[in-house]
């Protein structure tokens, strides 16, 4: 057989590994069944002795992450191998985007010779790929030594510049599954977050002829730290309180939780709002998280004579909606917010709900609400939208809902929302 008819066969061999690579690597979703098969399958295409795979790491260096070779199995090294950028013949190939063939290794000035010296291997020729996929930095794919002649040729540089866009498709792929794997693990997870957490949130509020209570609740993202809760502490006689943890996300939350769990525990008939929220301050100090909060307005309201008492923990003050339409913000004593001091002292305020009045409580993400101009709602915009009639205490809490998305217009919300209204006819 004469040397054209081999080289000929030879890449023909070639490109039928590449064809049968791009079904193999296809059909594979798992990263730690696709790195050793690019290997293995590049040292069979190439028959090369030896084949490995760096990827760019977040350094943006390069790190081996796979080897093999004909003297042991596919698979992570043994120890962690990290090429800076430019540095040997890989990191000349990541830093350039180029794909290089190296007849003889120890004739080229890139080639890092301590890599043979340490592993007493004796690299005589490579070919090394870039992996890139829209313009973004994979890693890079070499292949060492041929068994079957002394050193590569342009020929295989051509092959395996194809077998590296295939790999490159591949990785690229099997990130986009793992992301979409782990987008839909964290959904999973914050769905049973919600689900938690709106456990913690009464699930009804009471009515009593002639009174009532009516709440909303909106995170900024899918779970969050604002609260709110109504407790029947004697026939007539209820505690309720809005609260609103410091940040977002799942540390507040958590906070929250544990926040309502808590006063839950300290309510009883005889306690005054003062001595609740001073006893709930300290057992909440010591508990939190470094750095984290709470601001409430905790009251205590009695139907019978409509009066409520109202102690605040930095809390914004509440609004009252009188039966002559005037709509007032209530100044409410308290102290700083919850967590941080112990042992506080607080007083409280006393209002009365004639029929047809309303007291409305929010959280910071009412009055702070955004809008795209970030022009903020403000406490005036806040007591605008409740100017008019309301028939139900439901009624309030759509109007403030709905005109703080007006306002909001398509910007995104900041900070949590939540409004509970008290009162009635």
């Amino acid at each position: 057989m004469s040397a054209d008819t081999i080289r000929l066969q030879h890449q023909l061999d070639v490109y039928k590994g590449l064809v049968e690579v791009s079904a193999l690597i296809n059909g594979i979703t798992e990263s730690a069944e696709l790195m050793p098969a690019i290997l293995d399958v590049a040292r069979r295409v190439m028959n090369a002795d030896a084949a490995s795979l760096f990827l760019v790491n977040s350094a943006g260096d390069l790190e081996m992450v796979s080897a093999s070779s004909i003297a042991g199995p596919s698979g992570p090294p043994p120890q962690r191998i990290v090429v800076p950028r430019g540095r040997g013949i890989s990191g000349w190939v990541l830093e350039n985007g180029q794909p290089l063939l190296v007849p003889d290794a120890y004739e080229d000035p890139r080639f890092y010779r301590d890599a043979d010296r340490q592993t007493g291997y004796r690299t005589r020729s490579i070919v090394c790929v870039p992996l890139l996929r829209n313009g973004q930095e994979i890693g890079v794919l070499q292949v060492l030594n041929p068994n079957d002649r002394p050193a590569f040729d342009e020929a295989d540089l051509a092959a395996f510049e194809a077998y590296g866009n295939l790999v490159a498709t591949a990785i690229d792929k099997l990130r986009t599954i793992e992301r979409r794997r782990e987008q839909l693990r964290i959904d999973q997870e914050l769905a049973i977050a919600r689900d938690i957490q709106s456990s913690f949130l009464p699930q009804s509020l009471p009515h009593r002829p002639g009174f009532g209570f009516a709440a909303s609740y909106r995170p900024a993202r899918d779970v969050g730290g604002d609260f709110y809760d109504v407790v029947e502490i004697a026939p007539g006689r209820f505690f309720f309180v809005v609260g609103d943890v410091s940040g977002k996300g799942m540390p507040a939350a958590l906070l929250m939780a544990q926040a309502v769990s808590t006063l839950r525990l300290i309510l009883e008939p005889q306690i005054s709002p003062p001595a609740a929220l001073a006893r709930w301050n300290d057992m909440l100090c010591g508990h939190t998280i470094r750095g984290m909060f709470i601001t409430a307005l905790l009251g205590r309201v009695d139907i019978a004579d409509r009066t409520v008492e109202l102690t605040s923990a930095g809390h914004s003050h509440p609004i009252v909606m009188r039966a002559n339409g005037v709509v007032e913000e209530v100044k409410v004593p308290g102290g700083p917010p919850l967590g941080i001091l112990p042992s506080r002292g607080t007083s409280s305020s006393t209002t009365r709900l004639a029929p047809g009045e309303w007291l409305v409580c929010y959280t910071d993400g009412l009055n702070e609400s955004f809008n795209a101009a970030r022009e903020q709602l403000g406490s005036s915009g806040v007591q605008r939208l409740l100017t008019g009639s309301f028939a139900t205490a439901e009624d309030i809490v759509a109007a403030l809902v709905a005109g703080e998305e007006q306002h909001r217009g398509g910007a995104d919300p900041h900070d949590d929302l939540t409004t509970l209204v008290a009162g009635g006819a």
